[in-house]
């Protein structure tokens, strides 16, 4: 019984020690998840007030110089690609993301939403259910994006107004 009382003795501080250790990267990794949330909703209501008064550069601020953007119809890599690109939809669309969900793993958050627009020339209206992939650098600016969609909602959109893409 002097054994056990022993070791439990010695063992039983050093499992506290584990628990707590595990406890505090838990949070640590629960914090930085509500900060990639926090970060991907604040940078979509950016992109609502931007699309608004139509001038993007209040928006494009949350991203990093080397971002990379897949849009399925269109690639650009580099901020100076990913700013022409949204300038170029900025003119050719007046539009609304209007996120459903979001999940987040660590720096990576998908988001569900509709991307609710009207083409400008033509004054069409669009609506495509979307899910974007924003992958968030240490800096707390997003690195990459890569949006999911029915490409034949929007393909057509491209084509008439010189496809935004590189």
């Amino acid at each position: 019984m002097r054994k056990f009382v022993a070791l439990a003795t010695y063992f039983f501080p050093i499992l506290v020690l584990c628990l707590l250790s595990f406890h505090r990267i838990a949070l640590a990794a629960g914090a930085v998840e509500m900060q990639v949330e926090h970060m991907i909703s604040l940078s979509i209501d950016e992109y609502n007030q931007a699309m608004e008064s139509g001038d993007p550069e209040g928006w494009l601020r949350y991203f990093t110089d080397n971002v990379s953007r897949n849009g399925l119809l269109s690639v650009q890599k580099g901020k100076g690609q990913f700013a022409e690109y949204y300038r170029w939809e900025f003119r050719n669309f007046q539009a609304k993301c209007v996120p459903k969900k979001i999940w987040v793993s660590g720096r990576t958050a998908a988001v569900l939403f509709a991307w609710d627009a009207v083409h400008r020339p033509s004054g069409n209206p669009v609506q495509v259910e979307m899910v974007g992939v924003y992958e968030m650098a240490a800096s707390g600016k997003i690195e990459s994006v890569s949006f999911y969609y029915d490409t034949a909602k929007v393909a057509k959109f491209f084509a008439e107004s010189g496809s935004g893409s590189n």
